[in-house]
């Protein structure tokens, strides 16, 4: 732009014949059209002017080609006086077509909210029209499902879905009907079906379509799982759906083959859609079936052709060389085939490029590689998801299990099953070499089971390892044989059955790693003040945050898209009448284990809950001492009527697997080996340790009270006669003993062992031995333990507790995090569930050693504890364990952080704020005098809370983006819970207009709902008298495009017309601008505001007056008094 502007007056300076020959008039011309067409004239006014002078110099008699003309109905000079406009229905969609159809990717947000608001009959007809901008439909499809989820209207959302799946039917139909595997390294043969795709992959206008359908099919599948069964995907949408997927990702490998570099969106986008296409059972079955290997062979291609692209530089290979092994195994003797399977090659090559795809997920796809530094952050999960979901399908799934070493060592099994690809099961003795084995393991820890049958031959190919090894020794054996190979190969075993068993405890989806997670139970119980009238207005409020808190921290173990709110966490209910139906995140507010990392989807000791194997499998606790008690102590023991009828819970039999048998027998195994019948043979010390380990985990899967007695008795006889200084395997066996124990309700003669142990162990000097006890004591206080055992233990904790946390809150950094982190939790479940017995004085302590934890820098406390301590406290709040003090103690502490330099920090801070607010612990927050009994809240109360809400504006000017957005969104809300509106409007107002205001497009949707509220509420005068009194404040702000942008924002906000409500989203993104459309946009809703909102003559007066002090000629006042004038000409008040 200054070099532009320069040159004009070097040509200015220079003689007539001189700048004539530089810049021709023809030139000019040229160089001004485009400048008025492109939209780049009003950005650059000066350049335009001094062209304009040029223009005067040069040809005087020739004039400037006029400014664009847009489609907005306030554009143009044969558009009616905007006095004369009555804005209606037909107004408003002119004014959105405007908006929407532009190729534009800005303002998205402001369009969909837009289209939200035209009449349901008319928006398909609307959507469907060929000029629409076809990015809008993912935020369309985003705002529909929180519409949906607010229980408002799905109309968008339904609408939006079928003009989506309309352009995936008419692009899928440009296409032959009989589809040819695609091969990006291969040269295209010259046929009709290949010269066809040239033309369409090679056509510019092809591409972004089909980038912006994947971006809606992408929010449309991360939606499913909040959507009712009509909204689902319908069978005959399958086959278009996918094969729309499969051509998104030719047409990018087409780019990539071309030298046509995507941007990295467009390749997010596709990537992303592919992989949550996979995700999807109907789907990926479909692609499964064998009228789909093309697809599958054409996919699995361009993947493998796009891995490399990103991530291998030339010269290189994905793999090794001494990894890639090209085997003569499948294809190399093509007369054993079936002669109708067709295209054999290609099955052979996608077999291959899978098998190497699935080996590179250790090295190119691994984080913390050296050899993925090359690949971008955020293809490296998608790409791996995308590899899990494809390696598991039956074309390639039996050979990518098959580890590469064992083609070397000459395995030749015969291939068969409906696609020539399926192998036999790996013979043992190949698996007794140990690196084989290691590599076997990886690869069914990676790709999990596709059916009950794998699962069954697995199991048997491992038990078959176990079995083939010698497990117990003669005495005499030395040292030396006990660390021998064949140890290691049990230990490995062990760990693999372990693995194996567990993965049938995943959900939704038994044994898919690509899509489950190990199923969690928290311990924590329901919160009832949650239930409360004032608890379900904080669940509003802190789920908003809570849903921003995770998707800055969360370690997103379950999210492989860069999606960010698409989190949920494989609780599922226990109550039969839910069936087993996942819980969604927001439901599970601070139910999570306080100890596990949000997002965090990996094994931890407590996985499963106490009460939760009580219920799930119908275990009663029965103890000896309250046989005869006519009372049941236990009453938070739940023992249903009947058993459960949900999927998850009939525990026996999970995905079609006998889980009990594979227990039963483990656990069998696991005591004949801890305790061997002959007294000369013993088991090596590293597997004793192992085997307790597995066991440890495998009783989460445990389905009858006599196994857990079982596994109690042996492992007590175990701590009885092994060495007492073995401390790796006493960190499982403590709470291995303790879990049993808590399951079998920890009777006396129990507890007094298990006390014992407990004491002991905590005061070893080894740290995991410490740790182990920790989630020991967490199982058994879940079992509500007897008052004997209670005044036994719980001083033994609180002490131990509070002396370690002592001498470590102020540097938590250099101590071990996961010991922390179970201290806290033990100390905040104590406080929550035995608060006689631990008395006011430890919570004190504990709540003192969090302020200092809290307020610690962030070197100094780790962000995983910082969110542990904010979380845990959150829930003592509502759990109403609390003292007057302690809460206020805690309201400060939230207050204090809600300032913090991090967005994340400060966000878990004001969610702890947030429920300090709702639970009542302040003094007392100034209600809706509405009540019956409600008294004025006195001065000092509402002064306290003002406060409070300083910070929230505070935290939206000097906020990062993303949390000034959250915080406005609550706000509204926020200050209608506490406040009556006389005692806000005037912070609200005065934050709108403060020059200071870095986001004052979040703090006008505040003053819109505010003001909403009020009108719904019967109080428009009251909107009308603010509007009045703030106007002189307004036409003061400086620069006037941002006065009059203010201005028409809070005539917006005032008005009662829905039209004119209803484009607020269109002003806000027209900041800043001060062309004649937003002129003649201001002029329409002052004098909206005008005629309906002020009845006295005096206001109308009044009204004018304050323009007319500021109004110079040519000013946007000064076309609103001449549109005032002539509504007084037209109209009779």
């Amino acid at each position: 732009d200054t070099l532009a502007c320069r040159r004009v007056e070097m040509l200015l300076a220079a003689t007539l014949q001189n700048i004539i020959t530089q810049l021709p008039v023809e030139e000019l011309d040229r160089i001004q059209e485009h400048l008025q067409s492109s939209g780049l004239a009003q950005r650059h006014q000066r350049l335009y002017s001094l062209l304009d002078r040029f223009r005067l110099t040069v040809a005087p008699e020739t004039v400037s080609p006029p400014p664009l003309i847009t489609l907005h109905p306030l554009d143009g000079e044969k558009q009616p006086a905007v006095e004369a406009l009555i804005p209606d229905k037909d107004w408003y969609v002119s004014l959105v077509t405007y908006q929407c159809y532009t190729r534009s990717d800005s303002a998205l947000l402001e369009g969909a909210e837009l289209l939200n608001k035209i009449p349901q009959l008319e928006l398909y007809s609307f959507m469907s029209n060929k000029d629409f901008n076809l990015g809008l439909l993912a935020p369309c499809l985003s705002l529909g499902v929180s519409k949906i989820s607010e229980d408002q209207n799905s109309a968008l959302f339904e609408t939006s879905l079928r003009v989506t799946l309309d352009h995936v039917t008419n692009i899928v139909q440009q296409f032959p009907a009989c589809h040819q595997v695609f091969q990006p390294l291969q040269p295209f043969e010259s046929t009709p079906y290949w010269n066809k795709l040239s033309d369409i992959y090679g056509d510019a206008v092809f591409y972004q379509p089909v980038i912006m359908l994947s971006r809606a099919l992408a929010h449309y599948m991360m939606s499913l799982s909040k959507l009712p069964v009509s909204l689902q995907i319908q069978p005959d949408q399958e086959t278009d759906i996918l094969r729309f997927v499969v051509l998104s990702l030719e047409v990018l490998s087409w780019h990539l083959m071309h030298e046509q570099i995507p941007l990295s969106v467009d390749l997010q986008a596709v990537l992303d859609s592919c992989c949550l296409t996979l995700q999807q059972p109907v789907l990926w079955n479909l692609l499964a079936s064998t009228a789909y290997v093309t697809h599958t062979c054409s996919l699995i291609s361009c993947v493998r052709f796009i891995i490399e692209a990103v991530a291998v530089e030339p010269g290189d290979h994905l793999l090794c060389p001494e990894r890639r092994k090209i085997d003569t195994s499948i294809g190399g003797s093509v007369d054993e085939f079936d002669s109708n399977i067709p295209k054999l090659k290609y099955i052979t090559a996608a077999c291959e490029m899978v098998a190497e795809m699935v080996d590179s997920l250790q090295t190119v796809l691994s984080f913390g590689h050296k050899r993925n530094n090359s690949i971008a952050a955020f293809l490296t999960p998608v790409l791996r998801n995308i590899i899990l979901s494809l390696a598991r399908l039956p074309l390639v799934n039996s050979y990518t299990r098959v580890p590469p070493l064992v083609w070397k060592l000459g395995w030749s099994p015969k291939p068969g099953g409906e696609f020539g690809t399926a192998l036999s099961e790996i013979p043992v003795e190949f698996l007794q070499e140990k690196e084989i084995f290691k590599e076997f393991i990886y690869r069914i820890n990676t790709l999990g089971w596709t059916s009950r049958t794998q699962f069954e031959e697995t199991w048997a190919t491992l038990l078959g390892v176990l079995v083939t090894q010698p497990i117990v020794m003669d005495q005499e054996e030395t040292q030396q044989e006990e660390d021998s190979e064949r140890t290691q190969i049990n230990v490995l075993a062990v760990q693999a059955i372990t693995s194996l068993v567990l993965s049938a405890m995943t959900i939704p989806v038994a044994g898919n790693p690509a899509v489950s997670y190990l199923e969690q139970q928290p311990r924590n119980k329901t919160l009832k003040a949650l239930d409360t009238r004032f608890g379900r207005k904080l669940s509003v409020v802190r789920g908003i945050v809570e849903q921003e808190i995770q998707a800055m921290v969360s370690k997103r173990d379950n999210i492989a898209t860069h999606h960010l709110y698409q989190a949920w966490d494989p609780v599922p209910s226990l109550s039969a009448a839910t069936t087993g139906a996942l819980i969604s995140h927001e439901k599970l507010l601070l139910q999570i284990n306080t100890e596990r990392e949000i997002g965090n989807m990996g094994y931890k000791l407590g996985q499963v809950s106490i009460h939760s194997v009580w219920l799930g499998n119908n275990i009663t606790p029965l103890r000896e001492e309250e046989w005869d008690e006519d009372e049941e102590d236990e009453g938070d023991v739940p023992v249903p009527s009947s058993p459960p009828t949900s999927p998850i819970n009939s525990r026996k039999h999970r995905a079609g697997v006998d889980i009990h048998s594979c227990s039963q027998f483990l656990l069998e195994l696991y005591s004949q080996w801890i305790l061997p019948s002959n007294p000369s043979k013993r088991t090596p010390v590293i597997l004793i340790s192992e085997v307790v380990r597995s066991l440890l985990a495998v009783s989460d899967l445990f389905t009858e009270r006599n196994q857990f007695e079982m596994m109690y008795t042996t492992l007590t006889e175990l701590q009885k006669i092994h060495p007492s200084e073995d401390e790796i395997l006493n960190q499982y066996l403590t709470p291995a003993i303790c879990k049993a124990a808590a399951v079998l309700g920890m009777e006396k003669t129990v507890a007094e062992a298990v006390s014992r142990m407990l004491e002991t162990t905590l005061r070893s000097t080894h740290m995991p031995s410490r740790i182990g006890a920790l989630h020991g004591i967490l199982s058994v206080l879940e079992c509500d333990l007897l008052d004997e055992t209670a005044k036994q233990l719980i001083p033994v904790i609180s002490d131990y507790l509070l002396s370690n946390l002592r001498g470590i809150a102020h540097c938590v950094n250099v101590h071990n995090q996961q010991h922390v982190l179970v201290m806290c939790a033990a100390a905040f479940y104590l406080i929550e569930n035995y608060p006689l017995d631990v008395g006011p004085e430890f919570t004190a302590g504990i709540i003192q050693m969090c302020g200092v934890m809290v307020s610690g820098s962030e070197e100094s406390t780790p962000s995983i504890i910082y969110h542990c301590v904010l979380r845990g406290l959150e829930r003592l709040l509502l759990s109403e364990q609390l003292s007057r003090l302690d809460g206020e103690a805690l309201v400060k502490l939230s207050v204090d952080r809600v300032n913090m330099q991090s967005p994340h920090r400060a966000m878990a801070a004001l969610g702890l704020m947030l429920t300090c607010m709702y639970t009542g612990k302040e003094k007392i927050s100034p209600g809706r005098t509405s009540d019956v009994n409600a008294t004025v809240p006195d001065s000092e109360s509402v002064i306290v809370a003002m406060e409070r809400v300083s910070v929230l504006f505070d935290r939206i000017r000097k906020g990062f983006p993303c949390e000034a957005r959250v915080v406005a969104r609550i706000l509204p809300q926020f200050l209608d819970d506490f406040f009556p509106p006389q005692d806000i409007m005037n912070k609200v107002i005065g934050e709108f207009l403060s020059n200071q205001q870095p986001y004052p497009q979040f703090m006008a949707t505040v003053v819109y709902k505010v003001f909403q509220t009020l009108h719904t509420t019967g109080q428009s005068s009251m909107v009308r008298d603010w509007v009045m009194l703030s106007l002189s404040n307004f036409t003061q702000r400086t620069p006037v495009a941002m006065a009059m942008w203010s201005l028409s924002c809070f005539f917006v906000s005032a008005s009662t017309s829905p039209w004119i409500s209803a484009i607020l989203p269109h002003i806000i993104s027209r900041m800043g601008k001060s062309e004649q459309v937003d002129v003649n946009l201001f002029c329409l809703v002052a004098i909206d505001f005008y005629k309906h909102q002020i009845d006295e003559e005096l206001d109308r007066r009044a009204f004018q007056s304050v323009f007319e002090v500021v109004a110079s000629p040519e000013s946007p006042y000064h076309q609103l008094l001449t549109c005032l004038q002539n509504v007084h000409k037209s109209t009779a008040f």
